[in-house]
């Protein structure tokens, strides 16, 4: 008993200290959001009751808990019987804060078209994330707002999505050319009222052209019949720096008659390719109600780039040809008569890009023959056999340890 009481004494301790030691690990390895997980630029798409509006704004948080959003506020015309609308820019200026489990606070002040402020408040929550450098950055958040819309009459409810965008110094700006392809259009008109679904091209130099079709209420039915249509568009459109954007087009209406339409966008993902950025999707807000359907109806869109479907004029994309580890040993069959050389191995390659390692030596059969530093890429080599025929064998070795081998050879001619 006395054995076990004093063995007990003896590994107390120790099963402490471990379990204190793998409470603290544990408490270092879980993983917290911070304010430097809202860090960058974002695209915010507001969206306002049920599809009275909606607002496309930039927006930049600096990882401190410091944020700016500017934009467009796509709202209906007080009083209007026609549906028609009015879009201001509206600006929010405040801060964040960010609890560990993703969720946190933004508290702001709104801007408003006529100059006034106000003050807002949004809870939010952080809905997609990815790791960048050991630390959690948060590619999606959602938020909502605590109080009824500053700017919008009628206590309308309000709620915002929020994509993290590329932005490095390298990328730069968003051009003409970050809208180029093909993209699938979805239409919404209203609240689910109809949907148009549409095939889009754009060429990186502000045209487009857009045609599918329209699924709408069929005009007087009682048993809510359809009716289905095509419809077309032909355009141009402007991009800004931030991403936000203008279109103007032209659209065919499915009896044929046509009717000038006006959109504002922003590009709400994009990715960084060959120096500049691309946009993979963008959300639109109609500045003027339906030109097809009647009664003042509210439309917006979301656009997706297709990345496998290719415009005309670009060629398809070739798969890069497998780059090997390849050796090459220079002289080839050279006649000398000075009593030393220099070998050149410079001209090998490596399947990774990464540095070789060489290595310089006699083959079986050939005659002896000196060689200074025969593991560098360019050896001397001393004749010490007279008058013959030298080869030389090169062994490169990358960093993955695949290897290539190659010889030189060297007609001595000398004294």
């Amino acid at each position: 008993m006395m054995r076990i009481q004093r063995l007990w004494t003896v590994l107390w301790p120790v099963i402490v200290a471990g379990v204190v030691a793998g409470v603290e690990a544990q408490a270092q390895n879980a993983a917290c959001y911070t304010l430097e997980s809202l860090n960058g630029s974002y695209a915010s798409l507001t969206m306002m009751g049920t599809d009275v509006g909606m607002a496309l704004q930039a927006e930049r948080l600096d990882g401190k808990g410091n944020l700016t959003r500017t934009g467009p506020f796509n709202q209906p015309v007080a009083g209007s019987a026609a549906g028609q609308r009015t879009v201001p820019t509206v600006t929010s200026e405040g801060t964040y804060k960010v609890n560990c489990d993703g969720s946190g606070t933004i508290t702001r002040i709104v801007s408003r078209p006529d100059g006034s402020k106000a003050q807002a408040y949004d809870d939010f929550l952080i809905t997609e994330s990815f790791v960048s450098d050991g630390k959690l950055m948060a590619k999606r958040f959602v938020d909502v707002q605590q109080v009824p819309s500053v700017i919008l009459p009628g206590g309308v409810f309000l709620t915002r999505v929020h994509t993290w965008r590329p932005d490095t110094p390298r990328t730069g700006c968003y051009t003409l050319e970050s809208l180029k392809g093909s993209y699938g259009v979805v239409n919404y008109y209203g609240a689910a009222l109809a949907m148009g679904i549409q095939a889009e091209t754009l060429d990186g130099k502000g045209n487009l052209n857009r045609t599918g079709i329209l699924n709408q209420p069929k005009a007087g039915s009682t048993t809510g019949e359809r009716t289905v249509g095509t419809v077309t568009s032909a355009g141009t459109y402007t991009v800004n720096c931030d991403g936000t954007g203008t279109i103007a087009r032209i659209v065919t209406r499915p009896d044929g008659s046509k009717a000038a339409a006006y959109d504002d966008f922003i590009i709400t993902q994009a990715v960084a390719k060959d120096g500049r950025l691309t946009a993979t999707e963008i959300a639109d807000a109609q500045r003027d109600p339906s030109v097809i359907l009647p009664d003042g109806i509210f439309l917006h869109r979301t656009h997706t780039l297709r990345e496998s479907l290719l415009l005309p004029d670009t060629p398809p994309v070739q798969p890069p040809a497998q780059v090997q580890t390849v050796a090459v040993a220079n002289p080839k069959n050279v006649t000398v008569i000075s009593s030393s050389i220099q070998l050149d191995g410079t001209k090998s390659t490596s399947a990774d890009g990464k540095a070789l390692a060489y290595r310089w030596t006699i083959p079986a059969g050939s005659p002896q023959a000196a060689i200074l530093q025969g593991t560098s890429a360019t050896p001397t080599v001393q004749f010490s056999q007279g008058r013959t025929t030298y080869r030389f064998q090169l062994t490169v070795t990358d960093s993955a340890g695949k290897t290539s081998t190659d010889e030189a050879v060297v007609n001595y001619q000398g004294n």
